[in-house]
């Protein structure tokens, strides 16, 4: 770079310089898009009025510098328009509910003058440095702005109001499970001494099934045995005439008698033989 280069580089940044104080914003705004360009520059190796990448670097590294004093500047005027107010804290009430209207304004009143007073909505919170003030149920049922002993007071009670309230639900949960228990033992016992009684006719039943079989079984063989052992059927016996019964000493014979006929018997009167 020329000696025309270094006075026209000097004279932008004393230009920016000026313009920075006058206008920080606007320096602030110009050195992102020189940052930008500089980017650009470097990754495609030139542009038009940056020739290679070690101007581009020596671009970039100057509105670096301009947008650091540019944001130091910006900040520095801006707390200097903007001073903190001078005095008490400043309350801040803040809710999604609609803040309260107190006797006096929040601004002029300490805090604490707001103890007791009625507020609208639980949400509500009231803070003046490291004091805070809640809008809590009083336990007449009225919603008053109370400190943070109280409110720590009313978080305590509430959350063993809560606790007792668990564990008269767990108490209850606990004693409808037993007696669900005792009344599903109670149906699971009746249930078994019926299929007790159901099982012990079925197997009355079974005997008496099985005594008529054996007493069948003992019928049919008795029978057996007595059609086995059954008296043999009687020997035919014939008389030619009444000499041969006589002989045979049979005389007289009678009608259904061992060699009855009716030749031997010649009045028909169911005695053959007779003399």
């Amino acid at each position: 770079m020329g000696k025309l280069g270094w006075i026209i580089l000097a004279v932008v940044i004393v230009a920016a310089f000026a313009l920075m104080i006058a206008q920080p914003e606007l320096v602030f705004a110009l050195s992102i898009l020189g940052i930008i360009a500089a980017i650009i520059g470097i990754i495609i190796g030139r542009l038009p009025w940056l020739r290679d990448r070690k101007r581009s670097a020596g671009f970039g590294g100057v509105m670096v510098l301009l947008f650091v004093a540019s944001a130091i500047t910006g900040s520095s005027q801006y707390a200097a328009d903007n001073p903190a107010p001078a005095g008490a804290d400043p309350m801040v009430i803040s809710s999604e509910s609609p803040s309260p209207t107190p006797s006096e304004s929040p601004s002029s009143t300490a805090i604490a003058d707001f103890v007791g007073q009625e507020c609208e909505g639980e949400e509500l919170l009231m803070e003046q440095g490291a004091e805070k003030l809640y809008c809590d149920e009083s336990t007449a049922g009225v919603l008053l702005w109370a400190n943070q002993d109280d409110h720590d007071k009313t978080i305590l009670a509430a959350k063993e109001v809560a606790e007792e309230k668990a564990a008269k639900g767990e108490a209850a949960a606990k004693k409808k499970a037993i007696e669900k228990a005792a009344a599903d033992k109670k149906v699971a016992e009746k249930k078994a001494a019926e299929m007790a009684v159901a099982k012990k006719a079925e197997q009355k039943a079974e005997e008496k099934r099985i005594a008529q079989r054996e007493e069948a079984a003992r019928i049919a063989e008795r029978e057996a045995i007595e059609e086995a052992y059954e008296a043999p059927a009687p020997v035919s016996t014939y008389y030619q005439n009444c000499s041969a019964v006589k002989a045979a000493g049979a005389a007289p014979i009678y009608r259904g008698d061992p060699g009855y006929s009716g030749k031997l018997d010649r009045d028909g009167d169911g005695v053959a033989c007779e003399s």
